[in-house]
């Protein structure tokens, strides 16, 4: 019935919402961003914060193998926004997730904490996945694809539902449930399965022993969904990390457990000061010079999971830094085409500044410049208005389609 509802949603106001997120016309023409010769996936996402969710196989006409095939790289848009109400409402962030999709979105990624999605038991937690189900349901009907991160812990903040030892017997049981369900709900979508979210910063918090028990949690999460009956060979996994920590091969010699190294970009150094924009091209290759070799010799294909910049002059940033971010990223990608399997650009719209002031805690660290940035790291401001990064971001999802 939910399902049903989200489709028929999807039928009445895809087409209104499509031309309101399209319909501001850039000066002169978008410029060409070729990311490859056969162009982007593409995939829409809900995202931390957003109404889509804290924190598929995405394609445009040809079929994506483990981690996104050679000579593609799936593109998608995290539908980020601010909610009318301080809460939101599904309705809300259905059309945000129909939003990205209608932009030429071909996966839609979600991160989701996993005390948000299941119970002590991995008991699911009927609200949160009816939601879920809703924003998958138009990427469904479209044959297009989820990926999907859930979250043991939430940057420095742990998030599983249990008590007691997060390896316990327990523990691995109330994780293989959460994975079961999933997989029977999604796993002809699932393109990417994740856990995390930014691992490192958590496991940089802690004494050793507990990063060692959430270490073995992960893991037996990421071995227990690779034998899955229903996964499919599609369905790439990963641990999510910082690319920070993915560009160090110490690191990732711990946290490399899946098919491909997932990681989050941040656009803050470790003192809270802002990057430059154009340094995502520096960092995209000390990760890619760090990718450890899986089989046939072969290095790792890399997700970024999220990757976006602010625009606001209280982050220390402006409209066309971010424009320079997003022209810096695809450059740089269209150098190595064959490497990179997913990118989530955050976000579609800007966001509330309580969500942002909110989910900065996870941080730990530097929160109010935290929460400037992460509240203008939208392609489209408050007012709908879009921003000067929108054209090269729009004239790259085009190409997926």
């Amino acid at each position: 019935m939910r399902l049903k509802r989200a489709v028929l949603l999807f039928s009445s106001l895809a087409a209104a919402f499509g031309y309101a997120c399209t319909r501001v016309e850039p000066a002169g023409a978008p410029p060409e961003v070729a990311i490859g010769d056969a162009g982007f996936g593409g995939e829409a996402a809900g995202g931390s914060g957003s109404l889509a969710g804290e924190g598929g196989d995405g394609h445009g006409d040809t079929s994506v193998t483990v981690g996104g095939a050679p000579g593609s790289v799936e593109l998608g848009l995290w539908p980020t926004f601010a909610p009318e109400q301080e809460q939101g409402t599904e309705a809300e962030a259905v059309l945000a997730s129909i939003a990205a999709l209608s932009l030429g979105s071909g996966t839609l990624p979600v991160y989701e904490r996993w005390d948000t999605l299941s119970g002590a038991t991995g008991a699911p937690r009927a609200m949160a996945w009816s939601l879920l189900d809703d924003l998958v349901a138009p990427y469904r009907e479209r044959n297009r694809a989820l990926a999907l991160c859930i979250g043991v812990v939430d940057r420095t903040v742990p998030a599983w539902p249990m008590t007691g030892e997060v390896n316990s017997v327990a523990a691995r049981l109330a994780m293989e449930r959460t994975i079961d369900e999933a997989f029977a709900r999604y796993a002809e979508q699932l393109s990417h399965l994740c856990f995390g979210y930014e691992v490192d910063r958590y496991l940089a918090s802690v004494s050793e022993p507990e990063g060692e028990r959430v270490l073995e949690l992960l893991e037996h999460a990421v071995g227990y969904a690779r034998a899955h009956p229903l996964k499919s060979p599609r369905t790439a996994l990963g641990v999510a990390i910082t690319m920070m920590a993915a560009s160090d091969a110490a690191q990732l010699e711990a946290l490399a457990l899946g098919d491909e190294v997932v990681t989050v970009y941040d656009p803050l150094d470790e003192e809270g000061e802002l990057r430059a924009p154009e340094s995502i091209a520096a960092d995209l290759e000390a990760v890619l010079e760090a990718l450890p070799r899986g089989q046939g010799d072969q290095a790792l294909p890399l997700t970024l999971f999220e990757a976006g910049y602010p625009s606001s002059a209280d982050a220390g940033s402006s409209e066309t830094a971010q424009r320079a971010f997003y022209e810096t990223l695809f450059g740089a990608l269209e150098l190595h085409v064959d490497r990179v399997g997913f990118v989530g650009m955050f976000g579609l719209g800007d966001r509330a500044e309580s969500i942002c002031a909110a989910e900065a805690i996870s941080f730990a660290a530097s929160e109010e410049a935290r929460a400037a940035a992460r509240c203008t790291i939208g392609l489209r401001a408050k007012s709908g208005s879009a921003k000067a990064a929108w054209p090269s971001v729009l004239s790259a999802l085009s190409r997926s389609r």
